[in-house]
């Protein structure tokens, strides 16, 4: 009930991924320089987790989980305007499954579209009416709250914060699912799942305030800290438990490297009228020891509007690529967002996979508060390369559709033979020697992971005995 909840108080061209200083984590709230919302806390009430259930239909399981929002700026932000609905923020819900190192995206909500903000505590409050966020403030809404989601995320331009309000699109199915962050029975049920990871996390993307009002964040750039993820555990298919507390402006694909090793990066993206939205580039690379490598790449748009609509890595003529692999999840609740897996193509210098129907206005774009994995495995060793991310949506003129990212990729020198250290044409003994006496330097480095040591043994040990 709304009473219960107030009584509780310029790019340009093909570009390289840049990184820019812009404020995006840290532990240091209330530090900001004009207005600014951020999740605060997620899973929690009050200082009690809170993350509920509301049933299960033909498989997919209905969760709702609390969130707090906090404004750690130096200045008020606008919250909501009497009778005009587009001043709001939006509240989104994803989950996150970490298993045997691969990281996926395994559920996500429609939006909460907010109504009053409160005056919590969060770091010396300076309370004001429920229009606005004070300087300092916090807000929470509970799972409860959350469960009622009736925004859909298809008609929000995260990048700027603007959205046309009543929503064209509404929520549709049962009660026990509709709107609700959706996660399926298998990749929730711990008997299928043990040993994985799971991770919520939590999105405000903020209105844009009036033009008279005065500033908001986007003025001040502080739009790009608004996402922060919580480690929990599937104790059943229904139920679950906290591990740890909030990461406060951080996505929860930053887990996938704190936990697994994997390499994740910004992609700044050049949006319309120079506007800038935020991407993550993650990759890891798996020796399979086979002779092998599983190559994983998770892309996480937080906030572009042009959104991703191809994603392409590059590899070396000589490189035989299998077991091409896309995971995205699909929208639901009568979302018009379609759900076709985005179509990939291998040839002789790239694994890429595109959007398909990529001119259809609800075509399955890589979306904002979204992240797809693509993964393969190559016969050769990872080196540097640049991936390229295409852009769905156009940008500015001059802008570029496509934007360069620093990754590890299938990308070795085509003309030297693998594991020939010596040249004579041949993996043998020699060549394990060489090796041996090259430990901890460079010189027995076959696969190029900057210093010799056991893997490169098993490495060359896996093409022992050929020719080149």
């Amino acid at each position: 009930m709304i009473l219960s909840k107030a009584c509780t108080a310029t790019l340009a061209g093909s570009a390289m991924a840049l990184v820019m200083g812009h404020a995006i984590a840290g532990e240091s709230y209330c530090t900001y320089e004009g207005p600014d919302i951020i999740t605060y806390k997620v899973a929690d009430t009050f200082g009690s987790y809170d993350c509920e259930f509301y049933g299960e239909v033909d498989g997919v399981g209905g969760f709702a989980i609390a969130s707090t929002s906090g404004n750690p700026g130096t200045e008020v932000h606008q919250w909501a305007a009497s009778g005009d609905g587009t001043k709001s923020p939006v509240i989104a819900m994803n989950a996150y499954r970490l298993c045997n190192g691969r990281f996926e995206q395994v559920g996500l909500s429609w939006l909460k579209h907010s109504f009053c903000a409160v005056s919590e505590a969060m770091c010396n409050c300076q309370g004001t009416s429920c229009a606005t966020l004070g300087i300092g403030c916090a807000d929470t809404y509970w799972a409860g709250l959350n469960a009622d989601a009736e925004a859909p995320r298809s008609e929000i331009n995260a990048t700027t914060g603007k959205y046309e309000y009543p929503f064209f699109q509404a929520p549709c199915g049962s009660n026990s699912v509709r709107g609700k962050l959706q996660i399926p029975f298998e990749d929730r049920n711990p008997s299928q799942n043990q040993d994985c990871l799971y991770f919520f996390e939590v999105q405000y993307v903020a209105a844009d305030a009036d033009p008279d009002w005065g500033a908001d964040e986007y003025d001040h750039d502080n739009q790009f800290n608004n996402v922060s993820y919580r480690q929990v555990r599937f104790t059943s298919a229904t139920n679950t438990s906290p591990i740890g507390d909030t990461v406060v402006m951080t996505p929860a694909i930053q887990a996938w490297a704190d936990y697994s090793g994997a390499t994740v990066a910004q992609v700044w993206t050049p949006e319309l009228n120079g506007d800038i939205g935020l991407m993550h580039l993650g990759y890891k690379v798996t020796d399979n020891l086979d002779g092998t490598w599983n190559y994983q790449f998770n892309l996480h748009n937080q906030n572009s509007h042009r959104s991703g609509g191809s994603f392409s890595v590059p590899i070396a003529e000589c490189v035989n690529v299998t077991n091409v692999e896309f995971r995205d999840l699909a929208y639901h609740s009568c979302e018009l967002v379609e759900s076709d897996d985005w179509q990939v193509d291998v040839t002789s210098d790239s694994v890429t996979w595109y959007c398909p129907e990529n001119t259809n206005e609800w075509a399955n774009a890589l979306r904002w508060g979204s992240m797809y994995t693509f993964s393969f495995d190559a016969d050769a060793p990872p080196n540097s390369g640049l991936a390229t991310i295409g852009l769905w949506r156009e940008g500015d003129e001059g802008a570029g559709d496509s934007i360069d990212a620093a990754i590890r990729g299938p990308l070795p020198d085509c003309e030297d033979c693998f594991g020939d250290l010596n040249g004579d044409g041949v993996i043998n003994v020699n060549d394990v020697l060489i090796l041996i006496a090259q430990w901890g330097g460079s010189g027995g480095d076959v696969n190029n992971d900057g210093t010799t040591d056991v893997n490169d043994l098993l490495d060359l040990l896996n093409v022992y005995d050929t020719a080149c």
